[in-house]
């Protein structure tokens, strides 16, 4: 006899229900998220359940916790195992039942799961990412209180040394002082922490065969190149650099209705951090004078204005990526000038 178990997870329990090749619902839980006693729960087939789970913020331990023990495992797309389950079972409540039964039909719209190794260089990179925000936003809340004290400080860099040195001299009331200087110890002991992340990264970077392809791209360097490696982690997932651009969000949604269609923004479905890494690389591209993507960048600001061109330059140059990675080859400039 075949089973099939869907698990609905939550951040402390999750809902297992299991059906039979015929649909027959044959057993069902709500349980803490305690290895042992979801274990124990499917000691009681006689065969080991095919298992879906909706993918959530929280789905590694359990993912793991099940491959580790025989089990085959996949992680179901929310939002198109939910358009599924609304044409085909006709509710749009997406639950472990539910789950189940789109298994044992064959309906479940999957993810990519990512290796342990792959994961680990994505939570470094995600980690780095976000303090790397964080200390931005130091510097934002500084420049703030620099502006409702109709100040400046006449240097680009604010937390340069001379950067430094010119806020530390600026006169401001008391109750702004001590903001600025919690903000700039902040921004301090984030900078000390983003470090050693970066360090690592590149290091790791050097030694990645992928990576010193990648970095031959205008506007991609090592901290980029490991960024769209570990959302990737496999070209060969992709048909064509158009799926890969989908994956990361970068094409166009399409309207249609009748005999009329068009096209409207990015999706911004699939990776964000792919996206994210492409729209970094495509504003460096701006910086980078005697490069074809510098003339294309250009020419589309001229024809669709900067937020469009930075958006058609990230997928340009995510097609690049594609070839170059696929190809092995490194990126040819061939610019005459």
């Amino acid at each position: 006899m075949k089973y099939f178990t869907g698990i609905d997870l939550h951040r402390k329990t999750s809902y297992l229900a299991t059906v039979d090749e015929r649909g027959a619902v044959v057993a069902k839980r709500n349980l803490p998220n305690d290895e042992s006693a979801i274990l124990r729960y499917f000691a009681q087939f006689d065969d080991k359940p095919k298992i879906v789970i909706e993918s959530t913020a929280s789905w590694y331990w359990l993912y793991d916790l099940l491959d580790e023990n025989g089990f085959e495992v996949l992680l179901s797309n929310p939002l198109k195992t939910k358009a599924i389950a609304s044409a085909k079972i006709k509710n749009d409540k997406l639950d472990a039942l539910m789950l189940a039964q789109l298994l044992r039909s064959d309906l479940v719209a999957t993810v990519f799961v990512s290796s342990p190794q792959t994961r680990e260089l994505k939570e470094l990179l995600r980690h780095r990412t976000r303090l790397v925000r964080d200390a931005a936003r130091m510097k934002h809340r500084i420049r703030m209180i620099l502006a409702k004290n109709n100040l400046t400080v006449p240097f680009r860099d604010l937390f340069g040394i001379k950067g430094r040195k010119c806020l530390d001299r600026l006169s401001v009331p008391a109750h702004y002082r001590s903001q600025i200087e919690t903000y700039a110890k902040m921004y301090d002991h984030l900078d000390q922490q983003i470090e050693p992340l970066t360090d690592r990264v590149k290091k790791e970077a050097k030694t990645h065969p992928i990576a010193q392809l990648l970095v031959t791209i205008p506007g991609i360097g090592p901290i980029l190149a490991m960024t769209i490696i570990a959302e990737i982690e496999d070209i060969a997932r992709f048909a064509s650099y158009r799926n890969l651009s989908s994956y990361a969000g970068l094409v166009p949604g399409l309207h249609a209705s009748g005999q009329m269609a068009r096209c409207g923004k990015i999706t911004k479905q699939g990776s964000p951090y792919l996206r994210w890494a492409m729209v970094e690389a495509a504003q460096a591209i701006g910086r980078v004078k005697r490069s074809r993507l510098n003339l294309f960048f250009r020419r589309r600001i001229v024809r669709s204005g900067y937020q469009k061109a930075i958006t058609a330059t990230a997928h340009k140059l995510l097609q690049i990526v594609f070839y170059v990675w696929k190809n092995q080859t490194p990126y040819q400039e061939n610019y005459s000038g």
